[in-house]
């Protein structure tokens, strides 16, 4: 029996530790920012959350984000604190918020504005800009600038300004390439230039990064031998860090012409994981898909061993004593990942350049005005995601769904579904529906490899994987915000539910995993993977990241239509000991912290 005073007892819950056992009944005793005693409590607190009929688990944690690019744009984070999610780990796809130098790209939501600095219609030439140009803007448009340059100094800005949440931060591969090679980066470094960008990744990890990231599709990482790489991933040896590559499965995002043949995904797994066995350094694959694209996809023996020998990569793996995880999304929310919102919105180039939807819609009924953008589009002047382009999936339009139309028979159906029934041309019957309603929204199905709706039961066997965690790869919001230029870009509904909606589908609706397997996959995997001690777990010592909530009273209420509303059920989140979520509402409390490596 304990006797001793406590700051927070959270009085009888059933307590899931993160260890894989069954839950129990009983209390948890927190002074400071950690948890002090479990079961029968006894004792005053200075508060007591009476959680009878709860759930108390350790704080969840999304082990892919970029919400390190926003948080000092949203501090409070209610995208995902009202969602039940602690700490993310960030700096992902080679992108980190430092170092910086006198040239810099804009920071995280700020990239709507870039047409301020160089004026475009399809792409800027450049990815960095002078300082004092991002920070004209950047206090013109959100009041603060960007006044610290390398790694550490954002951190030490996060933890002034105060957020509600844990930032476990990487640093990323290509933040430091650019800012040695700056928009000079279409080639392999000198040896002079990856020396540089070695010492600033040196400087990142002494300052706390927890490891290191690369975008392997992206600009500038793409350009990178794999020499280049492995010495970078290399130096993680030295500090007990992670490698997080986003691996190369799509090739480079730009110049995609009609009929390019999308690139052989299982070669740049393959890639990756033998990063990890050259340089031996622990890694996290990011947001797994399946290994081989399927033409035409939707053959359900087909899709799940196609998982099925993905992961076997990954049994072999371990086998072979390599240390590796990897972590994979959710798509089973529709409008989850991406909500364009408008039919037009995957258009920017022609949208932006019309100045309105309605503009836009009215020269898209001129027919040599069509004819230009589906040239532009046949020529890759313009990059759609491979799972709704035209150019490089045969099945495009059953990727791009109808969520509100002035047609309500519309409404849920897809694009090809609508060709079908017009007998119309995909491209056209696309165009024709903005036509018709300039305002009409939709969403995407995610990716072409895990988009098909309804969502199967097989596509579990990733999380079921004795490697797999849950990811989001999204960023921190607030409820109220979209992009005020086109595309008017909002977040999708995974953003603000994929947390309680995966332990809703996973747990009550399938009966995949019982409730402790399910936290251990939204949490202690998360922690486990990314070295992230004391989290992940509730145990004496551990920190107080809590997050209590109600089973059987999970609900999703968002749409793809209003993809930014907060589930029910999530009673009350704790972060390092402070209650950020109370009754369902967020306090206004900001105890979150970075989470340095030790």
């Amino acid at each position: 029996m304990m006797s001793d005073e406590y700051d927070l007892i959270i009085k009888d819950a059933y307590i899931v530790d993160g260890s894989g056992k069954a839950p129990y009944k009983g209390s948890v005793g927190v002074k400071g920012d950690k948890v002090a005693a479990l079961g029968a409590v006894k004792g005053d607190a200075e508060k007591v959350v009476e959680a009878k009929g709860l759930y108390a688990s350790p704080g969840w944690i999304d082990a892919h984000s970029h919400g390190d690019s926003t948080l000092l744009f949203f501090p409070k984070a209610e995208s995902y604190v009202m969602q039940g999610v602690t700490t993310f780990v960030g700096g992902e796809c080679g992108g980190s918020q430092g170092p910086f130098g006198d040239m810099m790209g804009l920071p995280g939501i700020a990239s709507e504005h870039i047409n301020e600095l160089e004026p475009h219609k399809y792409y800027p030439k450049n990815q960095v800009f002078p300082r004092e140009d991002v920070n004209e803007l950047m206090k013109r448009h959100y009041g603060w600038e960007v006044d610290w340059n390398t790694l550490g100094e954002w951190m030490d800005r996060v933890e002034k300004v105060g957020v509600s949440m844990n930032a476990a931060p990487l640093v990323g591969q290509g933040t430091c390439r650019i800012n040695v090679m700056g928009n000079d980066y279409k080639r392999h470094s000198t040896p002079e230039e990856l020396e540089s960008i070695k010492e600033r990744i040196h400087q990142a990890m002494r300052e706390g990064a927890i490891g290191i990231s690369t975008g392997l599709d992206y600009d500038p990482g793409v350009w990178a031998s794999m020499d280049e790489i492995n010495e970078c991933v290399s130096l993680m040896k030295e500090y007990g860090g992670v490698y997080c590559p986003h691996w190369r499965r799509t090739g480079r995002r730009r110049d995609v012409k009609f009929g390019d043949a999308r690139s052989n995904k299982v070669d740049g797994l393959l890639e990756s994981i033998n990063t990890c066995r050259v340089t031996g350094v622990k890694t996290n694959i990011a947001h797994l898909t399946p290994g081989w694209r399927l033409v035409p996809e939707g053959n359900e023996y087909m899709e799940e061993h196609n998982i099925r020998a993905t992961l076997q990569y990954f049994d072999d793996a371990l086998e072979e004593g390599l240390d590796i995880s990897f972590d994979s999304m959710p798509w089973f929310l529709r409008g989850g990942f991406d909500v364009m919102p408008y039919l037009s919105s995957i258009l920017t180039p022609w949208l932006r350049e019309s100045g309105s939807r309605e503009k836009f819609a009215e020269w898209l009924k001129v027919p040599d005005y069509r004819e230009e953008i589906v040239d532009a589009l046949k020529n890759g002047k313009w990059y759609i995601r491979l799972a709704y382009s035209p150019n490089s999936n045969p099945q495009w339009a059953e990727n791009i769904w109808v969520s509100k139309h002035k047609d309500e028979k519309l409404i849920g159906k897809n694009v090809a579904q609508i060709a079908a029934e017009r007998d119309k041309p995909l491209l056209d019957t696309w165009f024709d529906l903005i036509c018709e309603d300039p305002d009409a929204t939709g969403y995407t199905a995610g990716t072409a490899d895990t988009g098909n709706f309804p969502w199967k039961p097989y596509r579990a066997l990733m999380f079921q994987h004795r490697c797999g965690s849950l990811s989001l790869d999204q960023s921190v919001y607030d409820v109220e915000y979209r992009m005020k230029k086109p595309p008017y870009r909002r977040p999708g509904r995974n953003a603000y539910s994929a947390f309680p909606a995966f332990i809703d589908k996973m747990v009550n609706e399938l009966n995949v995993f019982t409730v402790e397997e399910c936290i251990y996959k939204i949490s202690t995997a998360a922690a486990e993977h990314h070295n992230l001690k004391g989290h992940g777990t509730i145990t004496p010592g551990s920190y107080a990241d809590i997050t209590v909530f109600s089973l059987d009273k999970l609900k999703i209420v968002s749409t793809p239509v209003e993809p930014n509303k907060h589930p029910k059920g999530i009673e009350y989140v704790f972060v390092n000991g402070d209650a950020v979520v109370e009754k369902g509402k967020h306090t206004g409390a900001a105890p979150g912290r970075v989470l340095r490596r030790t």
